[in-house]
């Protein structure tokens, strides 16, 4: 159903009164951003209760576990003080902790300046809740609870709480939310249903639903939220629904007499409890009348809101005739739509089982690195700034760009592990080697909220130094130089050269970039997250990531460079075109069972990452002979072997590589120094946000990360 726009709602309108600032936020974004605060089973499953609604749940809060994340997507913070310095646009807050530190809790919430406040906890000691109410009254905050079910919008397809989804809004048109309704406030989250149901089985909407909470001493009382909710434009009538037990009802009435300006539309109240025996608690602790008390009895209450004017029901039946009776018979949907989606909501299959990621999403032609589509990543070209944005899923600050390069510089600084190579032993092992061995690396933490990306940026700067070792250029990296970026770091590493040629530096940075990751799918990525879910060190779950990529997965790029450059010795040798060569040595190719590297994709038929490399290496002037036949060589396969093989991403960074008279293996290197980022984020989600020895079906990842949007400038 379309919902009505979040700062048209009763929700907006409740947080107004007390944060007037955050409309304007709420008008820009759409959203009412919401918190969790207490991850226990209870807060955990609601929290992905109100997310399934609609909710917008920004965070959760559970001390101990900063970096976390519930339900794949909700980032969780130490303390309440942590979430708002993260998301200072937070409106509402459900809290779910033990009676025994709902005071703490709640008191950093108010202080933290969060408008609404759903405090469920029951049983709150009276001490505790005395200093709760000050605190909410010193803040102007509106405090529903303790012992609340939370509230719930159905027009905006908000809940923060955990009232179930059986409430029914206007309808305007057929799928299409309107504003206007009943609002009902009550005591007791039970009765809210029954309430709902008999009123929307004769198609009466409710805009809104609000539980003040069933403890002997609340935030809110009726007369503090009626007025509020008559004051909404969109309310025709209030719905109290009250219980024997306190004088909760007879001070409304009290209100109302004295200040009949303030309640201008019509009320209903429904009090349950006619039959109930004195000094019996019915359900809730506020629920119990003393024996000999005048007030608090069913008869005190209904007498008073009586004679303020207020019409008094025991049953659903007569509350579905008085609210009729005070709408003129107005209804507000057809009342067979709501039954047939009560009939859909319970027979609806069991959803499939799968599991979420906020990283990368891939489909045909499309990668998207959080909500960013890949070439316009890779033509910024900084490694730095992708490898934040995977981690974070946002891009940094320069000011925390700035901040990464002096870590990966100094990182690179530090000699590496003294590893052997092998004769023959292929470059990701001894990368997975020198990961391994690398203490300086071991004693880089990785807890808090920032932990996971310093980490990554550490490695970064360390995996920079292990190729300069395993290649001979560790000269190159110790030698003097003026202009100290990681771009040079990552040049003199790679190629040993001294002096830097800052394009094409710039050219081999973009190549490391654009290989970072292509989801949890490719077997370096299922190595990691296995790995991960028995909780490794991070050294051993990157490593196992990086020996997965050998020449049948990440070494398509040599084979890449090899092909080209044969194609060139054959022109020159035997002084043929481009094209003409090319057909000879793929002929050669067929003939002796050889495969192309570089050709085709499992997914992609027009890889998105190659094209901001062609237009890199034509910008600068670089490309040459090999670039020009990986622009060729498709249509040149098609005509040769009848099939269409596009070329991918892997043949480019072959084509480049070969062009810039790198040998052909700094191609397999560049791709396993991307990955590791990739990697590195796969590692820490994992290890956030899902389960531990869990079997992950790796056909079941769902990308939930952000929608495609613009790099900004």
């Amino acid at each position: 159903m379309q919902r009505v726009p979040a700062h048209k709602g009763m929700l907006c309108h409740l947080i107004k009164h007390a944060r007037p600032d955050l409309v304007k936020t709420i008008e820009e974004t759409q959203e009412v951003e919401t918190a969790v605060v207490g991850l226990g089973r209870q807060g955990t499953r609601h929290a992905g209760l109100m997310r399934e609604f609609g909710t917008t749940v920004t965070a959760g809060v559970a001390a101990g576990r900063s970096g976390q994340r519930v339900h794949e997507t909700i980032p969780v913070y130490d303390s309440m003080t942590e979430c708002i310095g993260e998301h200072p646009n937070i409106a509402a807050v459900s809290i779910w902790r033990h009676f025994t530190s709902a005071r703490d809790a709640t008191l950093e919430v108010i202080e933290a300046g969060v408008p609404l406040v759903m405090l469920i906890t029951e049983g709150i000691p009276l001490r505790d809740v005395r200093d709760i109410l000050v605190a909410a009254r010193k803040h102007k905050t509106v405090l529903f609870g303790g012992n609340t079910p939370g509230c719930i919008f159905p027009p905006e397809g908000i809940k923060v709480g955990m009232l179930p989804d059986v409430f029914y809004p206007e309808e305007v048109e057929h799928g299409k939310a309107g504003p206007h309704g009943v609002t009902i406030i009550s005591r007791s989250g039970a009765i809210l249903y029954h309430m709902s149901d008999a009123l929307a089985s004769v198609g009466i909407a409710q805009n809104a639903v609000l539980g003040i909470g069933g403890d002997g001493a609340n935030g809110s009382t009726f007369q503090d939220i009626a007025p509020v909710a008559m004051d909404y434009e969109n309310t025709d009538l209030v719905v109290i629904a009250g219980e024997i037990g306190g004088s909760k009802e007879e001070l409304l009435a009290e209100d109302i007499l004295a200040n009949p300006d303030k309640y201008p539309k019509p009320m209903v109240a429904l009090i349950s409890g006619a039959n109930a025996p004195e000094g019996k608690t019915m359900g809730h602790a506020g629920a119990i009348v003393a024996p000999g008390q005048v007030r608090g009895t069913y008869k005190s209450k209904k007498e008073a809101l009586e004679s303020a004017g207020v019409t008094v029901v025991n049953s659903q039946y007569d509350l579905i005739d008085a609210v009729q009776d005070k709408l003129a018979g107005k209804t507000y949907f057809d009342v067979g739509r709501y039954y047939e989606k009560m009939r859909t909501t319970w027979e609806e299959p069991p959803k499939k089982a799968g599991w979420g990621t906020l990283i990368t999403k891939i489909a045909p032609n499309e990668i998207l690195l959080s909500g960013y589509p890949i070439q316009d990543v890779c033509a910024r070209g900084n490694l730095l700034e992708t490898a934040h944005l995977l981690l974070k899923l946002e891009l940094p600050s320069k000011k925390v760009l700035a901040e990464h390069e002096k870590s990966a510089i100094a990182a690179s600084k530090i000699p590496a592990p003294p590893i052997t190579r092998f004769e023959g032993e292929d470059i990701s092992a001894t990368l997975a080697k020198s990961f391994l061995m690398d203490e300086t690396l071991q004693g880089m933490t990785e807890s808090g909220k920032d932990g996971p990306v310093n980490k990554t940026i550490y490695s970064l700067g360390r995996f920079a130094r292990y190729l300069a070792h395993i290649l001979g250029n560790e000269d190159a990296m110790d030698a003097p130089y003026d202009k100290e970026d990681f771009t040079s770091i990552i040049y003199r590493a790679v190629t040993g050269e001294k002096k830097v040629d800052s394009k094409r530096a710039k050219i081999i940075e973009t190549i490391i970039a654009t290989c970072v990751d292509h989801g949890a799918t490719p077997p370096s990525a299922q190595s990691t997250l296995l790995a991960a879910t028995v909780r490794p060190s991070y050294q051993m779950g990157i490593a196992a990531g990086v020996g997965a990529i050998t020449d049948v997965h990440g070494g398509a790029g040599a084979e890449a460079a090899t092909f080209f450059r044969k194609c060139i010795e054959v022109a020159e040798s035997q002084n043929k075109e481009l094209a003409d060569a090319t057909v000879i040595v793929l002929n050669e190719y067929m003939k002796a069972g050889k495969r192309v590297g570089g050709l085709g994709h499992r997914i992609h038929t027009t890889d998105p990452r190659r094209t901001p490399l062609w237009k890199l290496i034509d910008d600068s002037g670089l490309g040459g002979k090999c670039v020009a036949i990986s622009k060729l060589v498709t249509d040149i396969f098609e005509r040769v072997r009848g099939m269409s093989l596009p070329i991918n991403v892997d043949g480019v960074i072959g084509a480049i590589v070969a062009d810039l008279g790198l040998h052909p293996d700094l191609a397999k290197a560049l791709f396993v120094y991307g990955r590791v980022v990739g990697l590195s984020a796969h590692f820490f989600e994992e290890v956030a946000s899902q389960p531990q020895m869990r079997r992950i079906n790796f056909g079941d990842a769902v990308y939930k990360g952000k929608e495609e949007r613009s790099l900004p400038t």
